[in-house]
């Protein structure tokens, strides 16, 4: 018997992306799923285009409006499926992907959860990068257990029992909310890596990620790492326990861009391949970089040494 697949999607003024997200989730090529959108209090014209969709399938739901732990909390408070996963209202879901991890995880039934590799894509979705470069399938529990997390959260397909046990998102957390929650889903059970693309990630200078200082991000990711290091070692984490932290001021901070995010994937991707010795893949990726910043003196300046380097 088919199992339903409780696919969630936060949005917040996503205008510019969510048709082609929700086309991602309904073109796969596994049906029996429902497509859960939160309108997290938009302002533009998101719920119109989610609303413009006659497909019994997908149900909207109005989020709180206070971020993106209670956004993603409310999504799980709808999920009616068996099984769990996340697609950002800027992302896409490769077709095959729901076929296969459903498959997996009913052939597997001893682990609580499967997620993958992705790649990363532009704002035009032009592919930008391609995570995960070696092609070894395996559990990675002893990664968790040294509190990794390798891969993104949408790439995650989860027993929908084991992320409602642990309450979701917790609402502290403003950002890196999905590498606190990997760290705690781990401690339930068993998670498989495959080796295969099931996310594009897209960076945009509109994303949560793009917008907000990188003292913050920096400090949630840390502090989430530093809660799980608390809960292997006693049990319980400070969040737990009650003790709150203070989030650190921010004064004038530069913004870490979406184009300045993709100069440096593609200039380490570049010289990752360069000095592996694949020197076809070093300027493939060294041109998409002057393809997607033609005018960039860095892109121009990084396919310049590639070139240099190749003649000594």
């Amino acid at each position: 018997m088919s199992k339903l697949v409780s696919v969630i999607m936060p949005a917040r003024n996503a205008g510019d992306f969510i048709k082609k997200s929700i086309d991602s989730v309904l073109a796969q090529t596994y049906p029996d799923f429902e497509l859960i959108i939160i309108d997290d209090k938009s302002t533009d014209n998101t719920r119109e285009i989610a609303k413009s969709y006659a497909d019994a399938r997908i149900k909207i739901v109005d989020g709180p409006g206070i971020g993106i732990s209670a956004a993603f909390n409310t999504g799980l408070e709808n999920a009616k499926g068996e099984y769990f996963c996340r697609c950002d209202a800027d992302d896409l879901f490769p077709e095959e992907r729901l076929m296969i991890q459903v498959q997996w995880l009913n052939e597997h039934p001893e682990y609580v959860a499967i997620c993958g590799s992705y790649t990363s894509i532009d704002e035009k979705g032009r592919h930008i990068l391609q995570y995960h470069k070696d092609t070894h399938s395996r559990c990675i529990d002893s990664k968790f257990q040294e509190g990794h997390t390798i891969t993104h959260f949408g790439t995650f397909l989860i027993k929908t029992e084991v992320i409602k046990s642990i309450g979701g998102c917790r609402s502290f957390f403003k950002t890196a909310e999905d590498i606190d929650l990997q760290l705690r889903m781990s401690q339930k059970g068993a998670v498989f890596f495959m080796a295969k693309n099931f996310y594009r990630y897209r960076l945009h200078n509109l994303s949560i990620t793009h917008n907000q200082p990188s003292t913050q991000r920096k400090f949630f990711e840390a502090f989430a790492k530093e809660c799980h290091r608390e809960r292997v070692s006693v049990g319980t984490d400070a969040l737990m326990r009650g003790d709150t932290p203070d989030i650190p001021d921010v004064i004038d901070e530069k913004q870490h861009t979406a184009d300045s995010h993709m100069m440096n994937q593609l200039m380490s991707e570049s010289w990752y391949w360069f000095n592996a010795g694949h020197r076809g893949q070093a300027f493939k990726s060294g041109y998409r970089l002057v393809s997607i910043s033609p005018f960039s003196w860095l892109a121009w300046r990084n396919l310049m040494l590639l070139v240099l380097k190749s003649f000594k």
